[in-house]
């Protein structure tokens, strides 16, 4: 049996305007079966601006405010895996 899982990123959260959530993810072997994985990752250049898709703006409120790839590296370089790593661009009620 094959399973094909796509984890959503971040940057897809933030895309779809908190349509789709970026999951904690990790793996947990059970010992009996073996297992093969691949995983690849990919991003934007790093000037590239990263802001909720205009058709997916629910009355003109977005939930993050626009960032740069470079800016969201950034940010999460200094912080753990287990920390919000969209906290710092999210976009405060008024």
């Amino acid at each position: 049996m094959f399973l094909f899982c796509i984890v959503v990123g971040a940057l897809t959260q933030v895309m779809t305007n908190g349509r789709f959530r970026s999951v904690r993810h990790r793996v947990l072997a059970n010992g009996f079966k073996s297992r093969l994985s691949m995983i690849y990752f990919g991003g934007p250049p790093l000037s590239e601006k990263i802001a909720p898709l205009p058709s997916l703006i629910k009355g003109n409120q977005s939930l993050y405010n626009e960032f740069t790839w470079f800016e969201y590296k950034n940010s999460t370089y200094g912080s753990k895996l287990a920390d919000n790593r969209l906290g710092h661009f999210e976009r405060i009620a008024a």
